[in-house]
């Protein structure tokens, strides 16, 4: 920039052939700590450092790491000679491991010291722009040229800025020693542009440090009416899996789940499911904040995210349809409860839904569930008659009921018989016993992915924009209205671009091209 901005560059020769003889003392050697700076804050330094980042990430990416559900599968199918190589030099978790944090807090460096040490040249163009020029300054530009005008100067100048403004440029007009220049610019801010993807870059490390030293995840089993604040982790190391527990700073009660089938009448297999959904209801320091957790659609709340992991295979019903009909004859009922409620039935009394038993068996007198699948569904019931006595029952399917009767004779009779009225499963709506949401809290989530969009956001005002910048010199031509132009410009890139808008301009203000200036 120096030799570009100052007017003794343009001739040298002149400086040279003027100057008195002057005696340069050989310059000492930088200190220790000097060149150390030099060498952390060179481009050359922070590109090597880059590429060592990208190398390590290149390598995540190609062998498994630990967190991923794969990893014990993978490591398995390796060679001792892999297995030990990749253990010691830490590939298998490269991204936690010491030497990465250590690159890319060198990197960091790098960028800061750098930034430090340009930027202030950088801002110069920005708040000291040069808005005075001689004809001597416009030769040494990139793109010049000159001519001769039968008009007043300052009729020119006007002339020009409106040359100026049809191409996108916002002139300035100043006077100095008898010349007026007209300067202009645009996109003077791509000066600073690679600050902006510094920035860009500095943002994305920091979240990823945070990532690696303050993330954490797991697994949640919630079960309808059921509320935690815990949940299992599980880190997985070379030597097996290590599991523990983290505690998330609010309450998380499961209020509902939902499992929608293809087919009603298949089973609860992911083969025939469309979507899983969870209800749940945070309580989070005196204030509850209701969530629904789909298939794909995560739920957010004080950075942490809960995504559906996994169901509970054993099969249950989220909402029974009960067939309510008198022993001795009369009109049949029908009614609907939904797990862990009741209804209120007349003549009946109150009904309670207690439990649900997919394939329904006794064992050692008491009932159990011989398997998860819905072989022999079977619905227990409290039941609270208008006296006030309290009996339990349970609802078979029509198709099940003799069956049971005929294997448990009167004893099934009293079951499924209260207060002369007998209770038959209709319907109900299958869904599963507990669902598992994977929780995440990563609090460097944000910073990189705001990182990200600016870096590119930056890499494209930087390489999709140019920093031009035009000056015409207008002198007096001798005696009488004349005057003498002389156009230069110059951009920090694109010069293809720039040339054609520099030959539109000189073409319209009727100025001849000089030779470029590389």
């Amino acid at each position: 920039m120096a030799t570009s901005e100052s007017e003794a560059a343009a001739n040298p020769k002149s400086v040279a052939a003027g100057a008195p003889t002057v005696k340069i003392r050989a310059k000492k050697g930088d200190s220790v700590l000097d060149k150390g700076l030099g060498l952390l804050s060179s481009v050359r330094f922070g590109v090597t450092m880059l590429m060592i980042v990208l190398a390590c990430a290149m390598i995540g990416m190609l062998i498994v790491q630990t967190d991923v559900d794969k990893f014990a599968e993978y490591y398995a199918r390796l060679t001792p000679a892999q297995k030990y190589v990749y253990g010691k030099l830490g590939f298998f978790n490269i991204y936690h491991s010491r030497y990465f944090a250590l690159f890319l807090a060198i990197t960091g460096l790098n960028i800061i010291l750098a930034s430090i040490d340009r930027f202030p040249a950088a801002w110069q163009y920005v708040v000291k722009p040069k808005r005075t020029a001689s004809p001597k300054f416009i030769q040494a530009q990139t793109f010049n040229a000159d001519a001769q005008k039968a008009e007043r100067p300052k009729s020119v100048a006007e002339e020009i800025a409106g040359a100026f403004r049809k191409q996108g440029f916002r002139p300035k007009v100043a006077e100095e020693g008898g010349r007026t220049t007209v300067f202009a610019q645009k996109n003077v801010w791509n000066r600073l542009g690679a600050y902006s993807v510094h920035v860009a870059l500095l943002t994305i490390f920091t979240g990823g440090f945070i990532t690696s030293k303050l993330s954490v995840g797991g697994v949640m089993e919630l079960m309808p009416n059921k509320s935690s604040n815990t949940f299992v982790t599980r880190e997985v190391q070379l030597d097996g899996d290590h599991m523990g527990s983290a505690q998330l700073p609010f309450d998380v009660e499961c209020q509902d789940i939902q499992q929608t089938l293809i087919r009603p009448e298949g089973g609860l297999d992911a083969s025939n499911t469309q979507d899983w959904l969870t209800w749940i209801k945070i309580k989070d320091r005196g204030r509850e904040v209701q969530g629904l957790v789909h298939l794909n659609e995560p739920f957010d709340h004080a950075g942490y995210r809960f995504f559906q992991s996994f169901f509970q295979a054993r099969g249950n019903a989220r909402e029974i349809t009960l067939q309510i009909a008198p022993t001795g004859g009369g009109e049949t009922k029908e009614v609907k409860i939904k797990r862990n409620d009741g209804a209120e039935v007349p003549g009946v009394g109150h009904l309670d839904y207690v439990n649900f038993y997919p394939d329904f068996i006794i064992e050692g007198g008491k009932p159990a569930t011989e398997s998860g699948d819905y072989n022999n569904p079977a619905a227990q019931l409290q039941v609270t008659s208008p006296d006030g006595k309290v009996r339990g029952a349970f609802a078979f399917t029509a198709a099940k009921t003799e069956e049971f009767v005929k294997q448990n004779g009167k004893e099934a009779e009293d079951v499924m018989t209260v207060a002369g009225y007998k209770f038959l499963l209709k319907d109900f709506e299958k869904v599963a016993t507990a669902h598992t949401l994977t929780v995440q809290y990563d609090p460097g989530r944000l910073p990189v992915y705001t990182g990200f969009i600016l870096l590119v956001l930056s890499l494209c005002g930087v390489f999709l924009f140019s920093h031009q910048r035009v000056w015409a010199v207008i002198e007096p031509a001798g005696e009488g209205e004349a005057a003498h132009i002389y156009l230069g410009g110059n951009t920090n890139r694109n010069k293809l671009g720039f040339e054609a808008r520099f030959n539109s301009l000189a073409e319209s203000l009727s100025v001849k091209r000089g030779a470029d200036n590389e």
